[in-house]
């Protein structure tokens, strides 16, 4: 049996056209501001009162305990349990890797929901990490992933059964390290064309090009860690649907293909006879991924050799090796998949041993 949490108070239109049949609810009092149940605990929820917004649920899923959906119309907020944050819609959790603050839901106007994560330990959208602070589009049907348990999955219709399938639910990584496929791209020649063009003229077109390049990611299943400079730094986890390793492959290489797209737009690129190039690496292994930042979470920290090594090895890129240079890691998982060149033994700096690099040519 379903439970619904609402505000029946502040309801102006029938309950069964609202929640539909077969559900039950219950009005909102005093007795109903804690609830305690074994499992991931959602301590409590003070639903909001009801505004010109279609209504939304977020509904239990997985691992969670079973069968709690809440109502929210504007917004819903997630965070681990206070005493003094029991406020209308915000979600509280017992659990001590949530954050006081981790995301919050929000609704348009136009029905269209979504995430933004303010937690160090990270929250997940079918289980792939966002972005801290970059609101993040929820689709009916997706699955967030909060703290290390609590799933939930948005329903624009009052629900009937559970239909969940398995996802990732751990959002900050067994012992606090994750295996991941990170990647970096940077403009060539950057360093010429500041002296050439000007930094101001050029950053312009650099912030359009980036702004694009972060849709791009996040569409292709990345996250982005963060631009530095001229470049870019996203990564790939594990997920459900196939391996990261391969996944980061394939973004590469529709990357590349898309800022040729955007070279030859001159809406995009201002730079007039200057073409934009960019070289990407990829390296995989093992890192420590958290949130940075006093209050809440101001960006995503990663510590790991994949992350020295995909910066050391892009400056390997060049005409005769092409613009996508993998590691030996990264190729190993990927391999079968795609196609290799042997790039052969290069010394990398911080590494005692040489490393036996690779260009990534195409899928197979």
């Amino acid at each position: 049996m379903w439970q619904v949490l609402w505000a029946s108070e502040n309801l102006e239109r029938p309950l069964p056209r609202l929640l539909g049949p077969g559900t039950r609810t219950r009005p909102w009092g005093v007795a109903e501001k804690q609830r305690m149940y074994d499992g991931p605990s959602i301590t409590s929820y003070h639903p909001p009162g009801v505004l010109d917004y279609p209504g939304k649920w977020l509904v239990t899923a997985g691992g969670s305990a079973a069968n709690e959906v809440f109502l929210f119309f504007d917004r819903i907020e997630i965070g681990r349990f206070h005493e003094q944050r029991q406020l209308p819609g915000v979600l509280l959790v017992r659990d001590p890797t949530v954050s006081s603050r981790h995301c919050v839901v929000t609704q348009e106007p136009d029905g269209r929901c979504f995430v933004r994560d303010m937690s160090r330990n990270g929250t997940r959208i079918d289980g792939r990490r966002l972005t801290p602070n970059l609101k993040t589009e929820l689709e009916v049907g997706q699955v967030l992933s909060v703290g290390r348990a609590l799933q939930l999955r948005l329903d624009g219709t009052p629900p009937e059964e559970a239909r969940f399938g398995d996802v990732e639910t751990d959002t900050h990584g067994l012992g606090g390290t994750t295996l991941v496929t990170v990647l970096v791209g940077d403009i060539r020649n950057y360093t010429s064309l500041v002296q050439l063009v000007g930094a101001a003229e050029l950053q312009e077109s650099v912030n359009r090009v980036f702004r694009r390049l972060e849709d791009e990611v996040q569409r292709l299943g990345g996250t982005i860690k963060e631009f530095q400079g001229d470049a870019v730094f996203a990564f790939w986890e594990r997920s459900p649907e196939g391996c990261h390793a391969s996944d980061a492959c394939r973004a590469a290489l529709e990357l590349e293909r898309f800022v040729d797209k955007l070279a030859a737009d001159p809406a995009v690129w201002s730079v007039g006879g200057f073409p934009l190039r960019m070289d990407f690496a990829l390296a995989t292994g093992m890192v420590t991924i958290s949130g940075y930042g006093n209050d809440g979470a101001l960006g995503l920290s990663m510590v790991g050799e994949p992350v020295v090594l995909a910066f050391r090895i892009e400056k390997v890129a060049d005409a005769s090796t092409g613009p996508i240079i993998v590691c030996p890691s990264t190729r190993a998982l990927a391999d079968g998949d795609f196609a290799f060149k042997d790039l052969g033994q290069h010394e990398v700096k911080g590494f005692d041993e040489a490393q036996n690099l690779y260009s990534l040519v195409g899928e197979e």
